[in-house]
């Protein structure tokens, strides 16, 4: 192919709990880091390891250009984190050198890909995200199409805005699209080569959604808003809207760009993108009273395990620990509901997964079968982890790294390292050394347990874990837990310092209009 296009690809993935502890460059290599060959390699692997939006814009620009050597990637560098507090400062300078070394040395490119969350922050910065989007435009220059998808709970700010041509946000929660959105990002991008020029229009509600009202399912706000916006598309890509993106953002971030974010992009028409934009943005602002918490609290989700537990002819439950995320900046390693648990004597339940490396050396030492006294969180430091010391009998040791089956992770090589199994009479914990959310059943299974033989389980997840559990759990025998943590859905439990106030719904009278 004569003059082929040649790519720039790169990306930074972290979700910032302002409330957590800061995360360094350890936090990204234990997770995905990636630079140059190697992610083309993993990009055309079957079950990668790297962000499945960069296998799917590779999918579409291979078969665009009839084969891989029919464009010319030029991938620079794409890491990211667990979800973590603020990154520190001189690791996202450096990761920012690095990038800059990349893509100078790839010399002029035709178009960017950043595969990005887009919720982080840093210790020096709101918005670290925006300082790379723009670094990025400087080095390119202004003609070369900067497309970046993100996690539909990206906090953006003008700069990101800027700095883009589109942004792309993910439509599903449980993020069960990344490589989709990968692909719309590359369709895009191929229409930019044909000479499309985009135009966008944003506008930012004072609307901070709890976590767990940001479902996309039916029946759930978020996600009617989502179909909605999708009606504005012309089904056969040849209408003025090009993509219609809703970011419900990420409250945790604690910033002055938090609120719900809506954009249009159209095909070189101002007028529709904005009109678009505030005829979606009224909708969203018209139905803000269903984006209102609902759980239950510890005692009755006890006795609800308790009971399923004794009764074998009664329906297994699911029970979700949405204030102890680790997807969210928690630490996987809260005690609230694993004590009540332990303490009302509930028989036949899992818990999937909990953070804990010190607990996974003494079973490691002590060896399988073998029953020892051990100190859950005994080297923990968070106000949330407290202690818990247990009898517990090793079942199991394992190396933590399987290729996933169910939900977003299905396809993927999952590593959460070394892990042990701990039965602690009547309830079974599996102890993880890299700090992850219960994303999927293969979490349970990949353990040597039969997930639907559990009488219930426990996930230390907010809402991922649905889209790995729904082959086993309707929605209606899924139930979330209002206790403590790092990631409670309750906003009020919080010390907001930089969220624009008054916001809906932790401020009731808070207003807007277009």
């Amino acid at each position: 192919m004569a003059n082929p296009k040649r790519i720039a690809i790169c990306g930074f993935n972290l979700e910032s709990n302002r409330f957590a502890p800061t995360c360094a460059r350890a936090d990204f290599e234990e997770n995905m880091y990636f630079r140059g060959a190697e992610i083309t390699r993993q990009a055309r692997l079957d079950a990668p390891s790297l962000h499945l939006g960069i296998k799917g814009f590779y999918r579409v620009m291979d078969a665009a250009f009839d084969g891989a050597d029919g464009w010319v990637d030029a991938p620079a560098i794409v890491v990211g984190s667990t979800p973590a507090g603020p990154v520190e400062e001189a690791f996202f300078k450096e990761f920012l050198a690095e990038l800059r070394q990349d893509l100078e040395a790839a010399g002029p490119v035709d178009g960017v890909y950043i595969c990005q969350h887009g919720a982080a922050v840093a210790t020096h910065t709101h918005d670290p995200d925006g300082d790379m989007f723009a670094m990025v435009r400087e080095i390119v220059g202004p003609g070369v199409p900067v497309i970046a998808t993100l996690d539909l709970h990206a906090n953006v700010s003008e700069v990101m805005m800027d700095a883009t041509d589109m942004m792309i946000g993910y439509r599903t929660n449980p993020h069960v699209d990344m490589a989709e959105r990968g692909e719309e990002a590359a369709r895009a991008m191929l229409e930019m080569f044909a000479g499309t020029r985009p135009e966008k229009y944003r506008v930012r509600l004072p609307l901070v959604a709890p976590s767990v009202t940001q479902l996309t399912a039916e029946g759930h706000p978020y996600g009617d808003l989502i179909r909605l916006g999708q009606t504005k598309i012309d089904p056969d890509g040849r209408g003025g809207v090009m993509n219609v993106t809703i970011l419900s953002g990420f409250a945790f971030g604690d910033t002055p760009k938090n609120g719900m974010t809506v954009i249009t992009h159209t095909r070189g028409d101002a007028e529709l993108a904005k009109r678009t934009t505030l005829d979606l943005a009224e909708a969203a602002w018209a139905d803000r009273e269903r984006y209102r918490p609902s759980m239950i609290s510890l005692e009755d989700a006890v006795a609800r395990a308790k009971a399923v537990g004794e009764d074998p002819a009664a329906e297994p439950l699911l029970f979700a620990d949405p204030a102890d995320n680790p997807g969210g900046g928690g630490r996987g390693n809260t005690i609230y509901i694993l004590k009540a648990l332990l303490d009302a004597g509930v028989q036949g339940c899992v818990l999937s997964v909990f953070y804990d490396r010190a607990a996974i050396a003494s079973a490691t030492a002590a060896g399988v079968g073998a029953t020892i006294s051990i100190t859950l969180n005994a080297e923990e430091d968070n106000e949330f982890s407290d202690p818990l010391s247990v009898e517990a009998r090793v079942v199991s040791l394992h190396e933590g790294r399987f290729v996933a089956h169910y939900g977003m992770v299905a396809g993927t090589t999952v590593d959460i390292g070394p892990s042990v199994v701990l039965d602690l009479g009547g309830v079974t914990v599996i102890c993880i050394s890299k700090r992850e959310q219960c994303r999927s059943s293969d979490f349970v299974s990949a353990f040597g347990i039969d997930p639907s033989a559990c009488r219930s389980i426990v996930v230390k997840s907010r809402g991922h874990f649905r889209a790995g559990f729904q082959h086993l759990f309707p929605p209606e025998r899924i139930l979330e837990v209002d206790v403590p943590g790092l990631t409670s859905p309750n906003l009020a439990n919080f010390d907001w310092r930089y969220l624009p106030r008054p916001v809906f719904p932790l401020d009731p009278d808070a207003a807007w209009a277009p």
